[in-house]
């Protein structure tokens, strides 16, 4: 997989990204490279690196069993970290609590929503920034109080990813 970013959250959601773009091209490397690798503005040379690298994202996919929907489990591991992390956070950490409580109405709106098929707090945060991502691709209207949501599962997220990288420096 890619190098990870400073920021966990971006990084899940840039995975999320490339599994989505995978399923859209029907894991069809060939057309994907003249499509989309052809048009980066970067060395042929570094091309090749990114066919191959794509290829073996592609091949992990596969060997996964997600060609159709679902995240790989390096991915869902790292989810699993970060939904430990928030727990703990929201019992030991005032600030942090704020900030949750902040999203707190739009997290369980959407988990209402979701009818049981996501029970994660922090899944549910990255999936609507993902999904105000795909609304802002599509030049979508976003509605205030959706804003707002995703504002709140931001500010949420990234204190999160910072006490996740703190915590990682601490070890």
């Amino acid at each position: 997989m890619t190098e990870q970013s400073n920021n966990i959250s971006e990084y899940i959601i840039s995975i999320y990204r490339k599994e989505d773009l995978m399923r859209a091209y029907h894991f069809d490397l060939e057309k994907f490279g003249t499509q989309v690798i052809n048009f980066f503005p970067i060395s042929d040379k570094e091309k090749l690196a990114e066919v191959n690298h794509y290829e073996e994202f592609m091949q992990q996919m596969k060997d996964q069993g997600i060609e159709e929907k679902g995240h790989l489990e390096e991915v869902n591991e790292l989810v699993r970290t970060l939904s430990k992390l928030h727990d703990q956070l929201k019992a030991d950490d005032e600030n942090y609590y704020g900030v949750y409580q902040k999203a707190l109405p739009f997290i369980e709106n959407n988990m209402s929503h979701a009818k049981g098929a996501i029970r994660d707090e922090i899944q549910i945060c990255l999936n609507g920034i993902y999904g105000f991502l795909l609304l802002k691709i599509a030049e979508r209207i976003i509605e205030p109080e959706d804003q707002t949501m995703v504002d709140r599962f931001g500010d949420l997220l990234s204190l999160l990813s910072f006490k996740y990288e703190e915590m990682k420096g601490a070890n």
